[in-house]
C-alpha cells in the first residue's frame, strides 16, 4: 500500500521531537515537564509530539541494580503497567491538547520484571506498547527484561512502528519488518549518549532508514548529564526520502533542551513508490527472496 493511501491517515502531519532531560528521581516533576512540552507541541499545530528513552524515568547506572543483576526495590517500585497513573496523565495532557504522544517509560510486568517500553497515546486513550527487544550494556541487562513482539500501531495519523535506541542502530531487520507490516512512520526513542559524533551518527542512520524503507522517521533524543554519566547528546531529528535524490532532514535539535517540528508529505514520500513499489515486490516477484531471508534468518536462530 502507498503511503499516501486516505485509508492509512491524513496524507500530511505535523511530527514533533523533543530533546528532553527528565527531572532525576521525581516522576511528578517530570510529568509536568513533559505537559509543558505537550502544550507547545499543540501551539505549533502539531499532531504527533515523541519523547525519548525512558523519557518519564531516572536513566544511569544504579549500583544496587548492579550489585543484584536484577532490578532494585526502587526501581521496582518507580516502574508502572503500561495503562497506569502516569499513563493516564498523558492521556489527560493528549485529550487536553488534542496531540498524539509517545513516550519512553520502565514498565512493570509480568512477576515484577521491568521492560525499556514505549507508550503510544492518542487524545482517546492508550493505543499501545512497546517493549524494547535489543538490550546490551549491563545498565540494561540488570534492570531490564527485553520484549517479545513487534508490533504496528494503527493510529488516526496512520500506522506507526517503534524500534528503541539500540533496535533502531543496530537491527535494521527490525524496521524492515515494521515498514513490511505498513508502517509509514518509524520512531525511534532513543538514550544516545554524549561519544564522538554522536548527533551526526544519531542523523546518519535516521536516514538511512528513512531512505532503505522509503519511509518517514523520527528520532527524540535525551539531553543533559543532571542523572550522572554519560551525558546525552541531543540531535534529535526527523528525515524523509526524497523523491528523486537521497533522504533529507526536515530538521534537527541541538545539544540542549529543545522541541523540533515538521511536516511530514506522504504524497511527496510515494513519489517513490511509483517507480519503486518494493513492498509489493517483495510480497510479488521477489517474494523467493523475502522467503530465502526468512529462512536465513530462522536457521541462525535454530544455531
Amino acid at each position: 500500500m502507498r503511503p499516501d493511501d486516505p485509508a492509512l491517515g491524513p496524507t500530511t502531519i505535523r511530527i514533533a521531537c523533543a530533546n528532553f532531560e527528565s527531572v532525576p528521581r521525581d516522576k511528578a516533576k517530570t510529568l509536568e515537564k513533559i505537559d509543558v512540552v505537550v502544550a507547545e507541541a499543540a501551539r505549533r499545530s502539531c499532531d504527533l509530539v515523541i519523547f525519548p528513552e525512558l523519557a518519564l524515568n531516572s536513566w544511569g547506572s544504579c549500583a544496587a541494580c548492579a550489585d543484584l543483576h536484577e532490578p532494585c526495590a526502587w526501581h521496582r517500585m518507580q516502574a508502572e503497567p503500561a495503562d497506569g497513573r502516569a499513563c493516564a496523565d498523558v492521556v489527560s495532557m493528549a485529550a487536553d491538547h488534542g496531540v498524539h504522544v509517545i513516550y519512553g517509560f520502565e514498565e512493570l510486568g509480568a512477576a515484577g520484571a521491568i521492560h525499556n517500553s514505549a507508550n503510544v497515546v492518542s487524545p482517546d486513550g492508550l493505543v499501545g506498547t512497546y517493549r524494547k527487544l535489543h538490550l546490551g550494556i549491563p545498565l540494561e541487562t540488570d534492570r531490564f527484561t527485553p520484549g517479545d513482539s513487534l508490533p504496528v500501531f494503527d493510529t488516526d495519523l496512520g500506522p506507526i512502528g517503534i524500534s528503541i535506541c539500540y533496535d533502531f542502530y543496530q537491527g535494521p531487520e527490525l524496521s524492515r519488518v515494521l515498514a513490511l507490516k505498513g508502517a509509514r512512520l518509524l520512531v525511534n526513542p532513543t538514550g544516545r549518549a554524549e561519544m564522538p559524533r554522536a548527533r551526526e551518527h544519531l542523523e546518519q542512520v535516521t536516514l538511512v532508514r528513512a531512505h532503505e524503507n522509503l519511509v518517514a522517521t523520527a528520532s527524540a533524543n535525551r539531553v543533559g548529564g543532571a542523572h550522572g554519566p554519560p551525558a546525552w547528546a541531543g540531535g534529535s531529528v526527523i528525515g524523509v526520502p526524497q523523491f528523486p535524490g537521497f533522504p533529507i532532514p526536515l530538521t534537527r535539535a541541538g545539544e540542549h533542551e529543545q522541541l523540533i517540528s515538521a511536516d511530514v508529505d506522504f504524497a511527496a514520500i510515494a513519489q517513490w513508490y511509483d517507480v519503486l513499489p518494493w513492498r509489493e515486490w517483495r510480497a510479488g516477484p521477489q517474494l523467493p527472496v523475502t522467503q530465502l531471508v526468512a529462512d536465513e534468518l530462522a536457521a541462525l536462530a535454530a544455531r
